[in-house]
C-alpha cells in the first residue's frame, strides 16, 4: 500500500485530508476530476460553537400521512401545559417536566385544537363530533356532531363554535351546543374583523383569484364578495380594510404595489393607491415579490433590490420612498425594528434595521430555513437538515441548537419557558434561557437608537431635560426629545387622539408632525422631513436639523464640548 505525505500537496489537501494520510490518493478513488465537490461549510474540523441542547421531554406525534401533510398532529399550549392530539386521543403534558396529567377520548382527528381563554378546549373527531374539554381535568362531553362524518376544521370566537365540514361553515352556540346558521359560500374558517367575518378564498374561472368574502355573524348570511385579485388581508382599521391588488398588469414599467381600500361594510373599493418605486438610475422597478404593512408603512420587496419603503398618507412628489437594499428573499418583519432575510445562498437568515438599514447576522444558522416563527425576544429556526436553532432577535446570537429528523415543522411555541419543537412525528420541549422570554419592542426603531452622553443648551443655557430623555443617535444623525424643547421654547404643543399628529404653534408658524410620519403639515401641505420622528422611551425625537428647520430657530452641533446648542435666532441647522 502506497503512503501518502501530505506536504507540498498540503496547498491543494489543506482542511479535507489532515497532516498525513495512507492510503490510494482521493482522485483514484473517483471516477474522475469532476466527480467530487467540497465546501468550506461541510469541512468536518470546524466546530459549530453553538451548545446542542437535548429536549427535557419528548413526545410522540402522529406520522406523517404524506409529504403534503408534514405535521398531522395538532399541537396548542397554555396555562403551563402542552395539548396534542396522536394515536386519536388528546394528551395533557406538564410544560416544563412532560409528566402526563391527563389524556381524554377515543377516534379523535388531527385538526387543529381550539382553545377558549385557556380554560376549555375543542377537539374534532373523525365522525365528525365536536367535544369541550376542561383543560385542568380532563373531563369532556360531545356538545356537536357535523354532519359530513370528517373530522371538522373547528375555531372558537367568544361564545361561537365555527366549524368547517362538508363545504360548510357552520356556526354553533357553545352554550347550548345548538347550530345557528350555515353558509356554502366560503371554503375556510373566518375571523372575526371588525365585527364581520371575513375569509379568505382561491376561487379558478377564466383565471385563479384569491378573493375574499364578508359574512354577517349573526345570519351566517354572505355581504360581499371582493371583487378581482387581491392578496389575504394586510391591515384592518376602524371601517377600512387594506389589500393588495394583484389583478394581472401588463404595464410593469414602475408600479411597486398598489393597495385598495375596501369598505367594510359594503365590500366596495374607495380608493386605490400606487406606490412606484425606482432603480437609482431610473430604470424600472418590477412589481413586488412581497407586500406588507405594519402601521402607516408599505414594505413592497423587490427581487434582487431589496424593500421599498413608502408611507401610505405620503405625497409621493414630495416623500421619496426608503430602499432597504439587500440581495435576499425578504421572508418576515418588521420586527423589533427589523426586515429578515434569507442570505442570498439560501443558507442562513440576517436581517437590515428599518431606521438605519445596518445589518444584523444570525449566528449558526448553515442550511435552508424551513420554518422561522418571532416569539417575544428569542428567533426560531427549523432548517431543512433538522437542526433547530433558538436566537435572540435583537444580537443575534445563537444560544441553543437542537437535532430532529425532520424537514418541516409545525409553529415554534414557548411555554413556561419551554421551547416547543413540532418535528414531524415527534414534540420536542427544550428549556430557553430567559433572555429569550423577555418582552420586546417591536416597533420600526426599535434597536436601532443610542443614547448620547450630548448636552443640550437654550440661548447658552443649559437645559434640563425629563428623566429618561436626552440626546438620541442613528445614522450619523441626532435626535433631541421634540416636546421638551418645543415648550422651553414657548411653544404650545397639542396633541390630537383621533390624528396621532402632534400640532405646534409658535408665533406665525403652525405645523405638525407624527411618530413615523416622514412629513410635516404645513399650511395642510406636506414638506418632506430628513427622517421620520421615532417615540423613544415614550417621549417624540426628531433630528435636530428638522427641529430647526421647523421651528425657525438655530441648531448646532458643537463636538468640542458635546453639546446641542439651540438658539432663538433664526440660521441654518446642522
Amino acid at each position: 500500500m502506497r503512503k501518502w505525505t501530505v506536504a507540498a500537496a498540503g496547498l491543494l489537501l489543506a482542511g479535507t485530508l489532515g497532516s498525513v494520510w495512507t492510503g490510494s490518493p482521493a482522485w483514484a478513488q473517483t471516477s474522475g476530476p469532476n466527480a467530487s465537490y467540497s465546501s468550506p461549510g461541510s469541512d468536518f474540523y470546524l466546530t459549530n460553537p453553538v451548545p446542542l441542547a437535548k429536549p427535557a421531554w419528548t413526545a410522540a406525534l402522529d406520522a406523517p400521512k404524506s409529504s403534503s401533510a408534514s405535521n398531522p398532529s395538532a399541537v396548542t399550549a397554555g396555562q403551563g401545559r402542552v395539548y396534542y392530539v396522536a394515536g386519536g386521543k388528546l394528551t395533557a403534558k406538564a410544560a416544563t417536566t412532560g409528566k402526563t396529567l391527563w389524556t381524554f377520548g377515543t377516534g379523535l382527528g388531527d385538526a387543529a385544537i381550539a382553545d377558549a381563554n385557556g380554560t376549555t378546549l375543542y377537539v374534532g373527531a373523525k365522525d365528525g363530533s365536536i367535544y369541550q374539554v376542561d383543560s385542568a381535568s380532563g373531563k369532556g362531553e360531545r356538545i356537536y356532531r357535523a354532519p359530513s362524518g370528517q373530522t371538522p376544521s373547528i375555531s372558537v370566537d367568544n361564545a361561537t363554535l365555527y366549524v368547517f365540514a362538508g363545504e360548510s361553515l357552520i356556526s354553533v352556540d357553545l352554550p347550548t351546543g345548538k347550530e345557528q346558521w350555515r353558509n356554502q359560500d366560503v371554503r375556510t374558517l373566518p375571523r372575526l374583523v371588525g365585527g364581520m367575518l371575513l375569509a379568505g378564498a382561491v376561487e379558478s374561472g377564466a383565471i385563479t383569484v384569491y378573493t375574499t368574502y364578508a359574512i354577517d355573524p349573526a345570519t351566517g348570511k354572505t355581504l360581499w364578495r371582493l371583487s378581482g385579485d387581491h392578496s389575504g388581508l394586510l391591515k384592518a382599521e376602524g371601517d377600512k380594510l387594506y389589500f393588495q391588488d394583484q389583478w394581472p398588469n401588463v404595464d410593469l414599467v414602475e408600479t411597486s404595489a398598489t393597495i385598495d381600500e375596501v369598505d367594510l361594510k359594503t365590500g366596495k373599493i374607495t380608493a386605490s393607491k400606487k406606490f412606484v418605486a425606482k432603480t437609482a438610475d431610473g430604470g424600472p422597478v418590477y412589481p413586488p415579490s412581497k407586500v406588507v404593512m405594519d402601521g402607516n408603512d408599505v414594505y413592497a420587496a423587490v427581487t434582487g433590490e431589496g424593500v421599498y419603503r413608502f408611507h401610505y398618507d405620503a405625497d409621493p412628489a414630495v416623500v421619496k420612498p426608503e430602499l432597504i437594499a439587500d440581495r435576499g428573499e425578504f421572508i418576515a418583519g418588521p420586527y423589533n425594528g427589523k426586515l429578515f432575510f434569507l442570505n442570498d445562498d439560501n443558507r442562513g437568515i440576517h436581517a437590515r434595521k428599518v431606521v438605519d438599514r445596518s445589518q444584523v447576522y444570525y449566528n449558526g444558522l448553515d442550511n435552508p430555513a424551513t420554518r422561522v416563527d418571532m416569539i417575544e425576544s428569542g428567533l426560531y429556526v427549523g432548517q431543512s437538515d433538522g437542526t433547530v436553532y433558538a436566537l435572540n432577535v435583537s444580537t443575534g446570537k445563537a444560544v441553543l441548537r437542537a437535532q430532529t429528523a425532520a424537514r418541516s415543522y409545525g409553529a415554534f411555541q414557548v411555554e413556561s419557558g419551554m421551547l416547543l419543537v413540532q418535528a414531524e412525528g415527534q414534540l420536542y420541549a427544550y428549556p430557553l434561557p430567559s433572555d429569550l422570554t423577555k418582552s420586546i419592542s417591536v416597533g420600526s426603531a426599535a434597536g436601532a437608537f443610542a443614547k448620547s452622553d450630548a448636552k443640550v443648551t437654550l440661548d447658552g443655557k443649559a437645559l434640563t431635560l425629563p428623566a429618561g430623555a436626552g440626546v438620541m443617535t442613528t445614522d450619523n444623525r441626532m435626535f433631541i426629545p421634540f416636546r421638551s424643547l418645543t415648550e422651553a421654547l414657548g411653544a404650545k404643543v397639542a396633541y390630537d387622539a383621533q390624528t396621532k399628529r402632534t400640532t405646534v404653534t409658535y408665533g406665525t408658524r403652525v405645523f405638525s408632525i407624527a411618530d413615523g410620519s416622514p412629513f410635516a403639515l404645513i399650511e395642510g401641505k406636506q414638506a418632506a422631513l430628513t427622517y421620520s420622528p421615532a417615540t423613544l422611551n415614550g417621549s417624540l425625537y426628531v433630528p435636530i436639523k428638522d427641529f430647526g428647520d421647523l421651528l425657525g430657530v438655530s441648531v448646532k452641533w458643537n463636538g468640542g464640548t458635546r453639546t446641542v446648542e439651540v438658539s432663538k435666532q433664526a440660521t441654518a441647522a446642522k
